[in-house]
């Protein structure tokens, strides 16, 4: 079984990987497997995607997603 530590970095490796996401507009928590991921995006799509990719992760149990897409200006 995967510790925390190596599924948030396996998050990270595929956030990297998704060329319309800023990875470091993402936070991400790991607590026995149950992931956390928030901060901002300009677009839902890059929201949905964000968490299509965290889901993809080997070893993550479940997902609680708090990503606020922020639309022009209050990006």
């Amino acid at each position: 079984m995967k510790s925390d530590a190596q599924i948030k970095q396996d998050i990270l490796d595929e956030l990297i990987f998704l060329p319309d996401i800023d990875e470091t507009q993402i936070g991400v928590i790991v607590e026995d497997g149950v992931v956390t991921i928030t901060g901002f995006v300009d677009v839902y799509s890059k929201k949905v995607a964000a968490e299509k990719a965290v889901k993809s992760v080997v070893g993550v149990k479940a997902v609680a997603e708090d990503i606020v897409v922020k639309y022009g200006d209050d990006y």
